[in-house]
């Protein structure tokens, strides 16, 4: 049986200020690293074989936290989706910068791309290949920090395809537990 725990960074001032921020590589600030410590908390009774992330500083730098005096593992296939020209910016300044382009995506956020952003298919296509490569690891406990978009898509590719990918959160300083039963997967909030 197969557990894998699923985590989002911790806070960042991007977050903060609701910027789409994709392939930005910031860190995470002081609310951040407590989202990170409440993660190590959490984890402790729960032992994992491996800790991955991705290539992002906000994800190893809050599994740093969380999993202080162990190996951390870095997976660029789980970085977060690239928003092209839209990134570091909020809603706001796009709507005023982009504004056909920011109505097509409202109303079709998986069709159309930003301007020199990650096609979302390419993306998908992307974090489902290596969520496969990981199905595929012996390992039976892992924890995974990476991005809530990633996440979504995780949950979406083996709790359930039927999900709405914006209905699906994973909170900063909280965990998503994906457990494997009978070749179907469960997931509970930690």
């Amino acid at each position: 049986m197969k557990k894998w725990y699923l985590m989002r960074h911790g806070q960042t001032d991007y977050n903060r200020r609701r910027c789409f921020y994709g392939s930005h590589d910031v860190s995470i600030n002081e609310q951040g690293q407590k989202d990170a410590k409440q993660l190590q908390l959490l984890m402790q009774e729960y032992p994992v074989d491996v800790i991955y992330t991705s290539c992002l500083k906000r994800t190893q730098e809050t599994a740093q936290l969380a999993y202080p005096d162990r190996q951390i593992q870095s997976i660029g296939d789980f970085d977060e989706r690239g928003f092209g020209q839209w990134e570091g910016l909020t809603a706001d300044e796009i709507q005023a910068a982009f504004p056909e382009v920011w109505q097509a995506w409202l109303g079709a956020p998986f069709e159309v791309t930003p301007p020199e952003a990650e096609v979302f298919s390419d993306f998908q296509a992307r974090v489902w290949t290596a969520t496969d490569c990981l199905l595929d690891s012996a390992d039976e406990s892992m924890a995974l920090v990476a991005h809530l978009g990633v996440l979504r898509l995780i949950y979406q590719h083996l709790v359930d395809g039927e999900a709405v990918f914006w209905n699906i959160d994973v909170p900063q300083g909280r965990v998503l537990l994906l457990e494997e039963r009978d070749q179907t997967w469960q997931a509970t909030l930690l």
